[in-house]
């Protein structure tokens, strides 16, 4: 006769199995999170480092890429397909996504960017300044007053972001984000973009102090 397990022996299994997700899953789904965030904040001084060197040779920075059609949802904002062109960053051949560069947060998407510079609408390229949101108090960026500035004397000279863990809470707020501080991601558990930004001719700052 062979061996089996009781129903009340597989039960008791279920049991410890269950218990022992319950105890091990937040602290490992928290590791996985702050890896995930040290990995953004590490992609964005690279995006830095590619926006400046943009600058360098060709005088201003890089177009911003906006669409009014919901297909293209994911690529508005996206990271500029010319610092994938330019050799800036490296080419992704295998998604919509300009850059090998991807969210790790927000699967099949690279980073977002945003500039008072020219932009792309549809395919367009548009004569105007895209609009940025500026915080009264910018570069500290804690007021919740602020404008849409799209003028060659802007304060902020460019700013990307990941739009970090639970984007989908954080959707509400991104038509302030990544220069608004009520926006920003705060530390596991939180939902918020993780961003950095730059003064025009000045510093830049990230908004996750804690990995600065």
């Amino acid at each position: 006769m062979k061996n089996a397990f009781s129903l009340i022996e597989l039960l008791v299994v279920v049991a410890v199995l269950a218990l022992l997700a319950a105890l091990l899953g937040p602290p490992v789904l928290a590791s996985i999170e702050r890896a995930r965030v040290t990995r953004v904040v590490s992609d964005l001084q690279t995006v830095e480092v590619a926006l400046e060197a943009y600058r360098t040779d060709w005088g201003c920075y890089p177009p911003v890429t906006v669409s009014c059609a919901q297909l293209d949802a994911n690529e508005v904002l996206q990271l500029p397909q010319e610092l994938a062109d330019g050799g800036y960053l490296p080419k992704n051949t295998r998604t919509k996504a300009s850059a090998l560069l991807e969210d790790p947060f927000h699967a099949g998407s690279t980073y977002k960017y945003t500039a008072p510079e020219n932009y792309w609408m549809n395919g367009t390229k548009q004569a105007e300044r895209f609009p940025v949101w500026v915080p009264d108090d910018f570069p500290s960026c804690q007021a919740a007053a602020g404008k849409a500035d799209d003028s060659a004397n802007c304060p902020l000279a460019w700013a990307v972001w990941s739009q970090g863990p639970r984007p989908q809470q954080t959707k509400a707020l991104s038509n302030k984000a990544p220069t608004a501080g009520f926006t920003w991601y705060r530390g596991t558990g939180d939902h918020g973009v993780i961003g950095r930004y730059k003064v025009r001719d000045g510093a830049t700052w990230s908004t996750f102090r804690a990995m600065p």
